[in-house]
């Protein structure tokens, strides 16, 4: 059986940390790229990300594993929620050996989690964009929490507040430590550097300097004939759309869903922190504040884990201090982040340095 090998440091598993972070990382990092979009480029303040995590991946989900079981043969009597949890094994044998299969479903899984984002973005772009910025932002996070109670309480999707169990896609890749990891983080890897090389083309073009002027002045936007209500409803439905992939992407990781597979602090609160550090309206900005911020939880989980149980605090608040701390600190002395924003060339490097040599005539 083949193992990923175990370089084991102050007992830490090295190789282990580092999958497991670059799995954090790759899908923190698509979402924070897809919040930044809105946020950064926009000015559209969406403390609502949660919902279109959450509304892709459910969809996707109970499509994927129903499919799943109908293409496999495996009879659920007509119930998959109840009876999913009782032929989960025999589903995962049977996908263990057919990859083909497996990575189709996830790659149908991941389109329609797109599809379905975007559907809820576009519906909830026309009350939102009519709004203030203020509440705008309040009526993003109030239907996020609506959304959530609505998957907890509508048992035929998810199976309510229990949650049902997902077939695992990635069986195929092997029951070797670590291997299965190891697959996900490249199917994340080639996710997250296509949203971030999109955000990047979409920044240097045209496109990306009439977000900003609908971000700083949309009277001025309008006076010169660009419809920024249009503007704002497509950037809400791409970025939802995203939003939706990694949703999914992280269900078929954890191969389950429950209505607490997406918690409104770490996919919606933390987004916020990793752009804000990072610098809101820059692409490396953002990649570098997800980075850090990535490192720092999963530097803070290990010595939680090693810390002694009778310490005068409670340490699972440790984090959300930390994290606290660090906002502020940037709030107060870095309002800019880590990387400021700063104008994107909209050609390349050297196609510049070229028509700078050149002199007239």
């Amino acid at each position: 059986m083949i193992a990923v090998p175990s370089i084991i440091i102050f007992g830490i598993d090295l190789v282990k940390f580092a999958v497991d972070l670059g799995n954090a990382y790759m899908l923190f990092l698509a979402v924070s790229l897809s919040l930044n979009l809105e946020a950064g480029y926009t000015g559209i303040p969406n403390f609502g990300k949660v919902m279109f995590m959450a509304g892709g991946a459910a969809i996707s989900a109970a499509v994927s594993g129903l499919l799943a079981v109908m293409i496999l043969g495996v009879n659920v009597h007509g119930n998959y929620n109840a009876y999913i949890v009782t032929v989960i094994n025999q589903v995962n044998a049977s996908l263990a050996k057919n990859p083909v299969l497996s990575v189709e479903l996830i790659l149908l899984g991941t389109i329609l989690a797109a599809a379905i984002g975007g559907f809820l973005g576009f519906l909830v772009s026309y009350p939102a964009i009519r709004l203030r910025e203020d509440y705008l932002g309040m009526l993003l996070l109030a239907s996020a929490q609506f959304f959530q109670i609505f998957l907890g309480a509508y048992y035929p999707l998810i199976g309510g507040t229990q949650g049902i169990s997902v077939p695992d896609f990635f069986r195929w890749a092997g029951n070797g430590i670590g291997v299965r990891d190891v697959t996900i983080l490249g199917f994340l890897t080639v996710f997250a550097i296509f949203v971030y090389v999109y955000s990047e083309r979409v920044a240097r073009s045209p496109i990306g300097r009439t977000l900003r002027a609908v971000r700083d002045n949309e009277t001025a936007t309008r006076a010169l004939g660009k419809n920024d209500v249009a503007i704002r409803r497509n950037v809400i439905i791409i970025a939802s759309a995203i939003s939706g992939m990694a949703g999914a992407l992280l269900t078929f990781q954890v191969a389950s869903i429950g209505p607490g597979t997406w918690d409104r602090i770490t996919w919606t609160f933390y987004i916020w922190v990793m752009v804000i550090i990072g610098g809101s309206g820059n692409n490396f900005g953002v990649a570098t504040g997800a980075l850090w911020f990535s490192f720092l939880s999963s530097g803070i989980t290990q010595v939680q884990n090693a810390l002694p149980s009778d310490l005068p605090i409670d340490v699972n608040w440790i984090r959300y201090l930390i994290f606290g701390a660090l906002l502020l600190w940037i709030l107060a002395f870095r309002p800019g982040g880590i990387l400021p924003e700063k104008s994107s060339p909209t050609l390349a490097r050297r196609t510049l340095s070229r028509a700078l040599e050149e002199k007239p005539g």
